[in-house]
């Protein structure tokens, strides 16, 4: 069971920039599963307009994309074809993002759980900061990033997600009601 901790814990990683890091993804995906406590099947599927994403969506986002930076930022490689057709879906949302229902809460509990810990492993087993600062050109074209700030983006991006997860399961309550 995750829990949130109120410090950067030290020496966990092989630099200190890596502890950071994984503060800030434990604390992400922490208050993440927060969120959803109490959450129905209903409630993760429902859309509150045509178009909208449901939070299974958004749940399949952050999953995918935890799965997504693992694999080709920290592994630093391509995906390969079955990765894609799981993958890539959840990560486009859009034309998909109707698409993700009918799992439990249990399914997205497990699953954020699971990308955590490969996330984090991955973290741990990196090496020195170097790999960190290994530039990548995904984000922009002209100066780069480095492998810090993708994975920082992809903490920022779960808790931008997790805002819209609440605001979905507050619309939901005030909507669903009136449209049963």
């Amino acid at each position: 069971m995750l829990s949130r901790k109120y410090f950067v814990e030290a020496r966990v990683g092989k630099s200190e920039l890596a502890d950071y890091l994984l503060a800030i993804k434990l604390d992400a995906r922490v208050m993440t599963i927060h969120y959803l406590k109490n959450v129905t099947e209903e409630e993760l599927d429902w859309q509150p307009f045509v178009g909208w994403n449901s939070i299974a969506a958004l749940l399949s986002h952050i999953i995918a994309c935890d799965r997504y930076f693992t694999i080709a930022f920290i592994e630093d490689r391509e995906l390969t074809e079955l990765e894609k057709n799981e993958i890539m879906p959840a990560i486009e949302l859009g034309k998909y993002a109707s698409g993700f229902k009918g799992q439990s809460a249990s399914y997205y509990m497990e699953r954020l759980h699971a990308t955590y810990e490969d996330t984090r492993k991955a973290i741990i087993n990196m090496g020195p900061d170097a790999l960190l600062k290994r530039r990548f050109d995904d984000y922009d074209k002209v100066k780069g990033s480095d492998l810090a700030w993708i994975l920082y983006h992809g903490a920022e991006d779960e808790v931008h997600h997790r805002g819209q997860i609440s605001m979905i399961r507050k619309l939901y309550q005030e909507m669903k009601p009136k449209q049963s």
